[in-house]
């Protein structure tokens, strides 16, 4: 438990800090994992975003990858297809193709994992380009709890007025019958953050199986 009250220390500040901002947001998304194969996996989730203190929509989304792992390296290529939401509830899509490697290091209870990902999103005719990389620190003492904290850069390769990170806090919970939920928080701000950019985001995944 002691793990636990960490973690649970990490959150305060910010939460404490995001009751005063006017950018406090939403995320669910519900994730299914098919197996194929010993190393290979399909995976599909939907999301749904709502943004303005939890106020309007902001964005839904349909997420299709595909992973291939190699002993602790793992590789996904995958799709998103997204219904972005502005103030007034017009409705604009992006598509995002994305390539990930990422990388697994066990150091007694401890977990650290790496990601690099590139991604391509076009939207109206506009095309972006960002290269992302995260680092992650989890806990796998606990059998059915676990624990983590996670550091992700985002370089825009097309603006780097865009360039931000996120800093986030989760605890997963191992369900019954190949079930898991995750409930976490995350601040998201620009490197710059020149115009008091910063959010944050309330989210939560649930998370099946399929063997």
């Amino acid at each position: 438990m002691k793990i636990l009250n960490f973690f649970a220390l990490l959150l305060i500040p910010s939460l404490l800090q995001a009751s005063h901002e006017n950018d406090l947001q939403l995320w669910s998304k519900f994730k299914i994992e098919k197996k194929i194969s010993k190393k290979e996996n399909l995976n599909i989730f939907y999301g749904h975003r709502l943004r303005e203190n939890i106020t309007i929509k902001s964005k839904a989304l349909y997420d299709f990858s595909y992973q291939r792992s190699f002993k602790k390296i793992n590789i996904r290529l995958g799709f998103r297809s997204s219904n972005n939401f502005s103030k007034n509830n017009q409705k604009s899509t992006s598509i995002r193709y994305y390539f990930d490697i990422s990388h697994r290091l066990k150091i007694n209870d401890f977990n650290i994992s790496t990601r690099s990902r590139f991604q391509n999103q076009s939207e109206m005719e506009e095309v972006e380009e960002v290269l992302r990389f995260k680092i992650s620190l989890s806990n796998s003492k606990l059998k059915k709890i676990k624990p983590e904290i996670s550091y992700e850069y985002f370089q825009d390769l097309t603006n780097e007025i865009e360039n931000k990170f996120r800093l986030t806090t989760s605890i997963n919970f191992d369900l019954k019958k190949r079930f898991e939920y995750e409930i976490y928080y995350r601040l998201q701000s620009r490197t710059n953050n020149l115009d008091n950019s910063s959010i944050y985001i309330i989210g939560s995944t649930l998370s099946y199986s399929i063997k």
